[in-house]
C-alpha cells in the first residue's frame, strides 16, 4: 500500500486548518470506467465547494476500497466518504 501512503502524505500537505472550513476526502469506485479516484475536497460555510483529484487506481483498488478509507481516516482524522456501501 505505498501508493495509500503517497496519498496520505498529499492530503496531509493540502489540509491547511482554516477556520470556518469544512475538509472531506472523498473515495468514487467508477464502476464503467473500471477506476478508483480519490478526491480532497473543501468548502468554507456558505461556499462552493472545491475538489482536487489526489489520485487514480485501477479496477485492482476496488475491493481494498474499505481499507483505503479506514487507513485514510485513522491517519489524518478527516471525514471521508464514498459512492459505495459496505
Amino acid at each position: 500500500m505505498n501508493q495509500i501512503d503517497a496519498v496520505i502524505g498529499d492530503i496531509k500537505e493540502m489540509f491547511a486548518k482554516q477556520p470556518n472550513t469544512i475538509y472531506e476526502v472523498r473515495v468514487v469506485d467508477q464502476i464503467y470506467s473500471k477506476k478508483v479516484n480519490i478526491f480532497f475536497e473543501w468548502y468554507k460555510i456558505g461556499k462552493a465547494t472545491k475538489s482536487q483529484q489526489i489520485a487514480q487506481f485501477d479496477s485492482t483498488y476496488t475491493e481494498k476500497i474499505p481499507e483505503i478509507i479506514k487507513k485514510i481516516r485513522k491517519e489524518t482524522g478527516l471525514t471521508v466518504r464514498t459512492n459505495i456501501y459496505d
